[in-house]
């Protein structure tokens, strides 16, 4: 997938590594507008691939990465919810501050047969695991005024977020 953020006042890659934050599993992306600021993670499960050797590792990765997406068992929500946890952690840790509302978002290309039910099921489990506590502790978080999470496909992510994603 390739990701368009000129809309965004910046964006950039924030699985990288980082000495301060050993251990902690982060977001694909952090991006920010005049409005809000964005942690992104990305999920493609559609296989578009022409060569053999990546299409049978993306084959695999599609069957297991999907069982998680739909197995109601799978503990895919809780990582996700940890995984937005400590991308929050991390940009604390490192001295940034939370002065804009924070959007948490799984941006999703999912395969056809993934049905909308499932996804909202998801959304309702992985919601479930986000840290929205954060909220009410102005104490310990005076700048979180506002975080919520979402799950957009990679068709609905320009028209609600204002940056684009293409399958290539």
């Amino acid at each position: 997938m390739e990701f368009d953020f000129s809309s965004m006042d910046s964006a950039s890659e924030y699985g990288t590594p980082d000495a301060q934050c050993v251990g902690l599993k982060v977001v694909d992306f952090v991006a920010e507008d005049n409005n809000s600021l964005f942690f992104i993670e990305v999920k493609n499960y559609v296989n578009s691939s022409n060569d053999m050797l990546i299409q049978a590792s993306m084959d695999k990765r599609q069957n297991t990465d999907y069982l998680m997406l739909t197995d109601p068992t799978a503990a895919f929500p809780l990582e996700m919810g940890m995984k937005f946890k400590d991308s929050l952690l991390r940009w604390f840790a490192t001295g940034r501050s939370f002065t804009k509302p924070i959007a948490l978002l799984l941006v999703v290309n999912p395969p056809k047969s993934f049905q909308a039910r499932d996804r909202e099921r998801l959304v309702r489990k992985i919601n479930g695991y986000i840290p929205s506590g954060m909220n009410n502790k102005t104490d310990k978080y005076p700048k979180i005024t506002s975080m919520f999470f979402d799950m957009p496909t990679v068709n609905e992510v320009q028209e609600r977020y204002g940056f684009s994603v293409s399958v290539i």
